[in-house]
């Protein structure tokens, strides 16, 4: 008996000793790479294949010297294979039956940012780049972006010359993403309020604390001439997942975006990037995020924004009104919550305690209709939102001047 089960053991370390990727490759080459939640599971079958084997081998004790904990191992092997058998089956259903609703391409001439060290992209300078977006291999739009040689895309303005700045910060929302040059949130702001220049310092995929690295590092004096104006963060709901980190952020954009955090002493503090601030986190959500299941419930990690990621944001905001107050002495800073945003209470409850100003423009309107939508695949607003949203703020900063 003794003798069979040490032959048993040694089966079972053969099996581990063989299941790996470079057995894998060895037996079978491909150019393939596997992926990272592959790698995790064989880990575990692994761990599965070698535990009765130092049990068996080492130890020399027999499963029915603790028929529970025996129990208990193949009860998690089983369910182990069951879950193996999910996954699997479902990447072999996305694979040869899956069939998307619509199918949508982006297309780029040249590329649309370029990388950074402190942002970790940012577009490029004195470029035009060209942008077509199809569904189902329809046209939908095409827009050419001019960027200045200051990485911002150009907003228009006549001869006149302005002594004052309006600029908007954010993402592809405050960029203008699919709009023309002149349906822009800053064109229709400069349009609205004489004597302002428009600034759009929008960079497509951009999260919260872009904006503190932008009012250090770009919406300075040396990229504004006007000595005082308007700097207005266009805050969209997803932008306390890049904050954060989120797996879906790390999984399709922001692996390499900066890290902040509060400290225990709750002081913002900056730690490199996602990937080397806080490594064994964005490995843990890069494994999750190859796996067929997570996509297919399209889960998010974490599964909600907690009280300690609005402070975060607002520690953040704050910070970053006081470094642009600090390079445009007298200058107004202000947070505009995205029409459709289910996120703007709770943060503009902390704002209001750190005397940020806001607008919540969260009613609006229905930001998901098509009337302030380009087409039904596409989030983003249309000239019209641009121009609604240009009126009712412009009203407000010209009564609070």
């Amino acid at each position: 008996m003794q003798i069979s089960a040490r032959i048993f053991g040694f089966i079972l370390f053969l099996l581990a000793l063989a299941l790996n990727e470079w057995a894998f490759e060895f037996v079978l080459p491909t150019e393939r790479e596997v992926d990272y939640f592959v790698r995790f599971l064989v880990l575990i079958a692994d761990v599965f294949f070698l535990l009765p084997v130092i049990i068996l081998l080492l130890l020399s004790v027999s499963a029915r010297r603790f028929p529970k904990l025996s129990a208990l191992y193949f009860g998690l092997f089983v369910s182990f294979i069951v879950f193996c058998c999910a996954e699997f089956g479902t990447r072999y259903y996305f694979k040869h039956f899956y069939k998307p609703p619509f199918k949508d391409v982006t297309e780029w001439k040249p590329q649309p940012t370029v990388p950074d060290s402190i942002f970790a992209y940012r577009l490029p300078k004195n470029k035009i780049i060209n942008h077509r977006y199809l569904v189902n291999d329809t046209l939908i739009y095409e827009q050419n972006y001019k960027i200045d040689s200051f990485s911002r895309r150009e907003t228009p303005t006549d001869t006149i010359a302005k002594d004052k700045f309006i600029a908007v910060a954010g993402c592809s929302f405050a960029f203008g993403y699919g709009v023309k040059e002149n349906e822009t949130l800053p064109y229709f702001l400069q349009q609205q309020m004489p004597g302002y220049k428009g600034y759009n310092y929008g960079v497509s995929g951009y999260g919260t604390q872009h904006l503190l690295l932008q009012t250090r590092e770009k919406v300075t004096p040396t990229e504004i001439k006007q000595k005082h104006g308007i700097l207005i963060y266009f805050f969209i709901d997803n932008h306390l997942n890049r904050l954060i980190g989120s797996r879906r952020i790390i999984k399709l954009w922001g692996e390499n975006f900066p890290y902040f955090f509060l400290d225990d002493e709750k002081k913002l503090q900056q730690d490199g990037t996602f990937k080397t601030g806080r490594k064994w986190k964005t490995l843990f959500y890069k494994v999750l995020t190859n796996s067929a299941i997570v996509d297919i419930l399209d889960l998010e990690i974490p599964f909600t924004i907690s009280d300690d990621n609005f402070k975060l944001a607002a520690a953040v905001i704050k910070e970053s009104k006081k470094e642009f107050e600090k390079n445009f002495p007298g200058s107004k800073f202000i947070v505009l919550f995205c029409p459709g945003s289910k996120c703007s209470g709770e943060l503009a409850a902390l704002l209001a305690k750190s005397n940020i100003d806001f607008v919540d423009y969260s009613l609006l309107f229905d930001i998901n209709s098509k009337e302030y939508r380009s087409h039904y695949s596409d989030p983003h607003p249309n000239g019209k939102a641009y121009e609604e949203i240009a009126k009712k703020l412009s009203l407000y900063l010209t009564q609070t001047q």
